[in-house]
Order: C-alpha cells, then sequence, then structure tokens
C-alpha cells in the first residue's frame, strides 16, 4: 500500500495518525485514526505537533476542552529539552495592555494542516491526492491586520462552508468520533471531480478551512 501523502511513490510502511495522538487525551482516543505512511512522511516530529496544539488552545480558550487539553497535553512538555517549545511560542511575543500576544509560525502550520489534509484525503478514499492539486489554508482565528476585502473574503468563506456538505458535493467524511476536540467536513465531487474544500474545527470554535484546488492542464 503506498504512502498516504501527494505524490509520494514510496510504500507506506508505518502509521500515520490525522490528527496526531498528542491532540487527544488519555482515554479519548476512539478517533485515533491511521493511514498508511513512509517514513519520510510520517509526521513524528512532535515539536511540531505540540506546537500547532498549543496554538489552537491558546486561541480556542476557554471554550470547550482548550484549557484542560494545554494544561494535560502541552504543560507537561514545556521544560523538556531545555524548554525548547517554550521558548519557540515564546519567540518573537509581545506584550500589550491587558495580555501578551504570540506571533504565529505560519510554515509550520502549513505543514501540518497539507499533512493532515492528505491523511483525511487519503482515509475517504483510499488513495492519496492527485498531482494536479494545489493545497493552501485559512487559519480564521489567527487573521490580524488584513485589509478589508481579504477579511470579507475570508468571512464570506467560512460563511459559505458552515454547514455539512450538499448530497451531491459530499466527499467521504472520515470517521472523526470526539466532536469536543475535532471535527472534519470535507465538501467535493467524489472521485476527484473537482476542487475539495476541508473544515476542520477544534474544540468547536477553531475553525481552519483547506482549500485542495484542482488544476487542469490545458
Amino acid at each position: 500500500m503506498s504512502c498516504y501523502f501527494q505524490g509520494c511513490a514510496e510504500k507506506g510502511t508505518t502509521k500515520e495518525h490525522i490528527p496526531p495522538r498528542s491532540f487527544f487525551p488519555e482515554g479519548e482516543r476512539l478517533q485515533l485514526l491511521t493511514v498508511k505512511s513512509c517514513k519520510a512522511h510520517n509526521n513524528d516530529k512532535s515539536t511540531n505537533d505540540l506546537y500547532v496544539l498549543a496554538q489552537i488552545c491558546m486561541n480556542a480558550s476557554p471554550s470547550n476542552r482548550a484549557r484542560e487539553v494545554f494544561k494535560e497535553k502541552v504543560v507537561p512538555q514545556l521544560s523538556h529539552n531545555n524548554n525548547a517549545l517554550g521558548k519557540l511560542l515564546l519567540k518573537g511575543s509581545f506584550k500589550i495592555p491587558g495580555g501578551v500576544v504570540y506571533p504565529v509560525d505560519q510554515a509550520r502550520f502549513d505543514e501540518f494542516f497539507t499533512a493532515l489534509s492528505c491523511g483525511l484525503i487519503y482515509k475517504s478514499q483510499r488513495k492519496p491526492l492527485p498531482p494536479e492539486y494545489r493545497i493552501g489554508h485559512i487559519y480564521h482565528r489567527l487573521i490580524s491586520n488584513a485589509d478589508a476585502e481579504r477579511q470579507a473574503l475570508h468571512d464570506g468563506i467560512d460563511h459559505y462552508y458552515d454547514q455539512e456538505p450538499l448530497g451531491i458535493m459530499n466527499f467521504g467524511k472520515p470517521d472523526t468520533r470526539n466532536e469536543r476536540i475535532y471535527t472534519v467536513d470535507i465538501h467535493g465531487l467524489p472521485e476527484f471531480r473537482s476542487s475539495i474544500t476541508i473544515v476542520h474545527k477544534f474544540f468547536g470554535v477553531f475553525k481552519v478551512t483547506s482549500m485542495l484546488t484542482r488544476f487542469i492542464a490545458p
């Protein structure tokens, strides 16, 4: 069986969890979906996973389980490896009246959500995303200092996809079970006959829209 990641021709010799194991507390791992992965694309970079989880929790807290998961899964890791995760989260931070601003490393987020999107597509269709697709992500709660036109576009996308896929656009739905932590909807014609939109939602409030745009050669 091939690797789940788009464009990878290697065999899947390991298992990749989507989302990562670190997102789910002990005793709540019913949703540990897995896909076959080659070693190169197995997301074993726990610092990236924890970085994204920490940022999501901080931007979703105190809604739902975010604060609890942060205390259980992130806080114990802050002092490991000479405080590597803590330094990463604090990098570029600055104080403002009433709090602290923590800049987000978008490259880490893009890498994380591209891998997650590829895994969800593979889980839904039992085949990897074809090479003619390009992947981009919108982080709705992380938009800052955006111009009015860009903000309106993101708000429009958020509103349009804030519902379950229409019957004809029901691309497939992975068996996600822990809705208090993570849910996902996938909009698109089955069998890769259209562009695809994946709506991720963490803790019921932190939404990310992944746009998988299909380019057809002239």
